[in-house]
């Protein structure tokens, strides 16, 4: 059974992360999509997000199989950030997002890196630009990676919580 208040803590420590990773990139929105039933939460849906003014909200969008999508079954091989300049023209067709991706989230251009626990990618943060394409910096490579991080630390927190029945 699923612990819905700690699930809620939880997202609202993510929501802090994800502004602040927004902010850092210049982004028009930020996700984190988290594989967790222990806290009701499901990589299908968005756990949490950050949206620039003028973005729309992907909360509610779940009709993708995330798991089976392009990104992130790379991310599932590579185990490193997935970085994709121009959405419009891929430098892959095989990692190409999909049409409906590109067209229901409105991106252009898109980073999504893993969070790996035990061995396992367990969760991953998404930073998608909006307004055309555009080549991503090694220090916002290094920023989304480090937002990795810090959901991995979340997530040690929700460890640590359960295990202690707090």
């Amino acid at each position: 059974m699923a612990d819905s208040d700690l699930g809620s803590r939880t997202v609202g420590a993510l929501a802090d992360l994800l502004d602040a990773l927004r902010a850092d990139t210049d982004a028009g929105r930020t996700t984190v999509r988290i594989d967790d039933s222990r806290i009701g939460l499901h990589c299908d849906t968005v756990a949490a997000e950050s949206l620039s003014e003028g973005v729309h909200s992907i909360l509610t969008l779940n009709t993708l199989d995330q798991r089976n999508a392009a990104a992130v079954k790379w991310l599932d091989k590579n185990r490193r950030t997935f970085v994709m300049n121009d959405t419009l023209d891929p430098w892959d067709p095989e990692v190409a997002p999909e049409r409906e991706v590109v067209e229901a989230y409105g991106i252009r251009s898109e980073m999504v890196a893993p969070v790996i626990r035990h061995g396992d990618v367990v969760a991953w943060v998404s930073v998608h630009y909006t307004r055309g394409p555009r080549v991503w910096t090694d220090a916002e490579i290094a920023r989304i990676e480090a937002a990795c991080e810090g959901v991995r630390e979340i997530l040690e927190g929700v460890d640590e919580t359960l295990a202690t029945g707090g």
